[in-house]
């Protein structure tokens, strides 16, 4: 199968920002707030120290020793709170089915097709399980799921309620205690029943209550600063507006979404590094991609295979486990559902042609 010039998936998964705040007598939601710091940054680069080739700069020995003043924002739980929430909404919706757009009426009918078999066997059922990990796990709180006992809750929108009391006692890895089997099992039906299908409307609120240590720090998003400006903290945190005019510290979308789909352990046998799903397997913690186009395990690689696992499909029996799927098609699908464009302009097919 070609790519052609239009193909494009609506992705499947859109969870909101993820909101910071804690509780008090007076108030179910006080946000939590960033304050503006005004430091005396160290000189500890090593451009600081050294010339580009890592010859010692002639510096004065007070050189090295001034204080770079910065200003930045920091985040700190407030005195005499011991419990800090982080909530947010997810949306599911089966978009992963068929193209949002295609121009080609073959490739159109293959993906659909494939998407269907996909579904007969069981494919998205794996998918909608490690979804469904991440959000229990707490994954998405990121830097701060490493506190003190934290508890998951889940209501969803059929109004059942699922809860992980305390996610230190579970891992991705771990042997789960049956309660948690029992709660991962329950979310991932209602999660596979809307990344399954297209009429039901589906969305969960999830929040996080951590039990925090006094005036702990928290690690909200951080906005990119593109240009430095006076008087304008170099580092800033994600902010969302409440109606009464304060702000809280948030995490963004994106950030939340990366998260919940870092289940990529198929890139590599045996890996027990999971990836945010991506079409290169890139691996933002040492900068390099897994999945390149010259191992043929990347997402393009697989994606023009989408005759040849149809056929492949169409030969196992319905009623058979989903452990006969190929991993790589489990992984294609898990794309699909991140979503995206997935054309190749026509210069480039017409090329491909004249070289063949």
């Amino acid at each position: 199968m070609e790519l052609c010039e239009i193909l494009k998936y609506d992705r499947s998964l859109y969870p909101g920002k993820a909101v910071f705040y804690y509780q008090t007598p007076d108030s179910e939601f006080v946000p939590l707030q960033a304050n503006i710091a005004r430091i005396r940054g160290q000189k500890v680069g090593i451009t600081e120290g050294y010339n580009a080739d890592s010859t010692p700069k002639n510096l004065a020995p007070q050189d090295l020793a001034y204080a770079n003043p910065v200003i930045v924002e920091e985040c700190y739980v407030p005195p005499n709170i011991s419990e800090l929430y982080c909530r947010f909404s997810l949306r599911v919706k089966a978009n992963s089915l068929a193209p949002s757009g295609c121009s080609n009426v073959d490739v159109f009918n293959t993906l659909s097709a494939l998407a269907t078999k996909f579904k007969e066997i069981d494919g998205y059922q794996e998918l909608a399980r490690r979804y469904c990990k991440n959000i229990l796990l707490g994954t998405w709180l990121w830097r701060n799921q490493y506190a003190g006992a934290t508890s998951i809750t889940v209501v969803t929108s059929n109004g059942s309620t699922y809860v992980i009391s305390d996610i230190r006692e579970i891992s991705w890895e771990s042997h789960w205690p049956d309660e948690a089997v029992k709660t991962l099992n329950a979310l991932t039906d209602e999660f596979l029943l809307a990344l399954t299908n297209p009429s039901v409307f589906w969305h969960a609120d999830i929040i996080a209550k951590m039990d925090v240590a006094f005036c702990q720090e928290v690690f909200p998003s951080q906005i990119l600063i593109t240009e430095k400006q006076d008087g304008v903290p170099t580092k800033q945190f994600a902010k969302i507006k409440c109606i009464d005019g304060s702000e809280a510290v948030s995490f963004n979308s994106v950030k939340i979404g990366a998260a919940i789909q870092s289940i990529d352990d198929w890139w590599q046998l045996g890996s027990n590094k999971r990836l945010r799903v991506h079409e290169y397997g890139g691996d933002g913690q040492i900068g390099i991609a897994h999945r390149r186009p010259e191992s043929e395990n990347d997402f393009y690689s697989y994606f023009v295979k989408a005759d040849h696992y149809l056929s492949q499909l169409e030969q196992i029996d319905i009623k058979s486990t989903a452990a006969e799927i190929p991993q790589s098609l489990t992984y294609l699908f898990a794309v699909l559902i991140k979503g995206g464009m997935f054309q190749q302009k026509r210069a480039s097919r017409v090329k491909k042609k004249q070289e063949a």
